[in-house]
């Protein structure tokens, strides 16, 4: 552990144990009932080993730090910091303190990417929820695999203009991390078309942050590390109503590719596409249109009616909270099945919620920026300034999800 993050971790146990011992004197007065209960967490680091593993390829990573952190709308930091031992094991006893919305996790930094559990929100987490699996990192592009494809195209607006929303389940069916190289041009981690007429094109509510995510006519890229499983993708613009028809490729293919069209005679002509039942996404009616094992470059064609009529933004948070979420999970399964079945190793994967929560999704995200500015040894000033300017934006927005408001990155 580097000197900084050192002296972080200890005024933040120095500052538990303030509060620990505050509350062992207010137990005096008003009981235990105002003492929230001791925690544990006991978990694990593995990583892909192949014949050096156990039985399903998998063995320990030792020696590795791995951080308890704490983020509310209080304060956010570190809390606790230990070293795996030779099982790849960790644990941390833990007091919650402050507000009672305050969100835990864990996190391990390994080849330089940053890897969490999901929140802490049991008394004794283990097992599973516990549990991080990290990778090796190599920054020789490979293609990835789309899962999953979703397309969504807003009704007209009364500027002329259809919001269309893309996303996108790619998988790294690989053992190893993807990282964009260093130097002046480096290949993005994952790339994909975009219709040139496409206007105010950006990141939506993915797992990708915003940053990482470069937008160049007729193509978007992502420079993010993307890691073995299924991660979701996700973005918007807009096209004028002159654009339609819209003719567009299959790029990648898909396992399965989903058009979904708010105009009621909107149709979609492609081979293997077929009309669907209707689906009604945020109180809002949308023709749905499927097509299973699409190959590569397989031209489509959106066809819509000119409307002069006014229709409304489409609700982005909604629609990424309801599309695909059911569809990586039944995929993640079926392609660990298919692993264990073939004796290979597959990525450890666990079903996740149906929706991160936003303020889980800040939390890790702070967490990653303290870490990453924590392994700079002499940052300069400018980066400095650069590092506290995006954590004070993150923990504002944490502290707005807390809050129950509309967050604004």
């Amino acid at each position: 552990m580097s000197p900084r993050l050192e002296t972080v971790r200890r005024s933040w146990c120095a500052l538990l144990l303030g509060v620990a011992a505050s509350l062992m004197v207010a137990a005096s007065v008003a009981a235990q009932a105002v003492t929230p209960s001791t925690r544990t967490v006991e978990g694990r680091v593995r990583r892909p080993m192949g014949e050096r593993g156990d039985s399903t390829g998998m063995g320990p990573t030792r020696g590795v730090w791995v951080t308890l952190h704490r983020v509310a709308r209080d304060s956010a930091g570190p809390i606790d910091s230990v070293r795996t031992d030779e099982a790849g094991r960790y644990r941390f006893r833990y007091q919650p303190w402050g507000t009672s919305d305050a969100v835990y996790f864990a996190s391990t930094t390994f080849g330089g990417i940053a890897y969490f559990t999901a929140p802490l929100r049991t008394q004794n987490a283990s097992g599973d929820d516990a549990e991080i699996t990290v990778f090796d990192t190599t920054s020789r592009t490979f293609p990835m695999s789309i899962k999953g494809r979703h397309l969504i195209v807003s009704k007209s607006d009364s500027t002329e203009m259809r919001t269309v929303i893309e996303v996108f389940e790619v998988s790294n069916d690989s053992l190893s991390t993807l990282v964009a190289a260093d130097g002046d041009a480096p290949a993005p981690t994952w790339s994909m078309g975009v219709p040139a007429a496409a206007r105010d094109l950006r990141a939506n509510e993915g797992e990708i942050s915003p940053e990482a995510f470069v937008a160049q006519p007729g193509r978007v890229s992502v420079f993010a590390p993307i890691a073995p499983g299924v991660k979701q993708i996700a973005f918007s613009y807009k096209l004028p109503n002159s654009s339609f028809p819209l003719a567009l490729r299959s790029e990648g293919g898909a396992v399965v590719f989903e058009v979904l069209l708010e105009e009621p005679q909107g149709t979609v002509k492609a081979e293997g596409f077929t009309a669907v039942d209707p689906v009604t996404l945020e109180g809002r009616n949308f023709r749905r249109f499927l097509a299973q094992d699409v190959r590569p470059d397989v031209p489509l064609v959106i066809d819509l009616p000119s409307s002069a009529t006014p229709g409304r933004n489409l609700y982005i948070a909604g629609l990424l909270v309801a599309v695909g979420f059911l569809m990586m999970l039944a995929l993640t399964r079926s392609m660990q099945r298919a692993a264990s079945k073939r004796g290979t190793v597959a990525p450890t994967l666990r079903p996740r919620e149906p929706v991160i929560p936003i303020a889980d999704r800040l939390a890790q995200e702070i967490a990653a920026l303290d870490a990453t500015f924590a392994r700079q040894e002499s940052p300069s000033e400018s980066v400095r300034i650069a590092y506290q300017q995006r954590r004070a934006v993150l923990k504002d927005a944490l502290a707005q999800a807390l809050a129950g408001l509309p967050v604004e990155q």
